[in-house]
């Protein structure tokens, strides 16, 4: 009796850009690319030369239509003919020796996987802080998302990573609209009223190569608490998609 084999997953690369000039000179040598399928990037409208590293490099890059970080990803799903796909920033924040092991994690079938900061093994940037404010303040936004919409088991540690991995079929199946910065927050949500079961590892937060974050903490945590507020709304297990 002939034992039919599992279909090994094929991953895409997605590099999230903007103005990454100087993260992509450190970066992009140490990123494996040739273990994808396919690799391109999404670019916010640069002003300084990151597409013109990306193409030197043989990497096609794609300008992003309407800005903003949850936009990209929307349109980035267009460009994925693989089974799954990784969001990566080269920036600095994210360790691109984890990229093997996700992309490895998600050839053996899971569905959604996430680098946790948060997690035994990991390291967050502020670990070495007395005052944590941002790693608490995604610790509660993680607490929140787990007591309004965990079941079954599945739960979650880093809500705001945006290194991540997931299949083509998850992120169709959640119907995803934010296209600012609270995208990253609406996946874990949707996944967790879906039962799409999150898979997390251990992550090293590194030092943002290029300067400070994007995204204030402040208008950063008043933006998630409102799409909290929108996702209780709309029902524990629903997601209905653009809103």
């Amino acid at each position: 009796m002939s034992v039919k084999k599992k279909k090994t997953r094929t991953v895409t690369l997605v590099l999230v850009v903007r103005n990454e000039e100087r993260g992509l000179g450190e970066m992009l040598p140490k990123i494996p690319l040739n273990i994808y399928k396919d690799v391109f990037a999404i670019d916010g409208n640069s002003k300084d030369r990151t597409r013109d590293i990306l193409r030197d490099a043989g990497i096609r890059t794609y300008v992003q239509k309407s800005p903003g970080l949850g936009a990209a990803m929307l349109e980035a799903r267009q460009y994925v003919k693989t089974d799954s796909f990784i969001f990566f920033h080269p920036d600095g924040n994210e360790n691109p020796e984890d990229l093997d092991g996700m992309a490895g994690i998600l050839r053996d079938g899971a569905d959604f996987v996430v680098a946790s900061r948060m997690i035994r093994g990991a390291w967050n940037e502020e670990d070495e802080k007395i005052l944590k404010w941002r790693k608490w303040a995604n610790i509660g936004f993680a607490v929140l998302a787990n007591l309004f919409f965990a079941h079954n088991g599945n739960k979650t540690t880093d809500v705001t990573n945006g290194f991540r991995g997931i299949s083509t079929d998850a992120f169709d199946r959640m119907r995803l609209s934010s296209v600012d910065l609270t995208m990253d927050y609406q996946m874990v949500i949707r996944a967790l009223k879906l039962n799409i079961r999150i898979t997390e590892f251990p992550t090293r937060e590194g030092e943002r190569i290029g300067g400070n974050t994007n995204f204030p903490s402040m208008s950063t945590g008043i933006a998630e608490l409102k799409l909290l507020g929108r996702e209780i709304k709309m029902g524990r297990r629903t997601a209905r998609g653009a809103q």
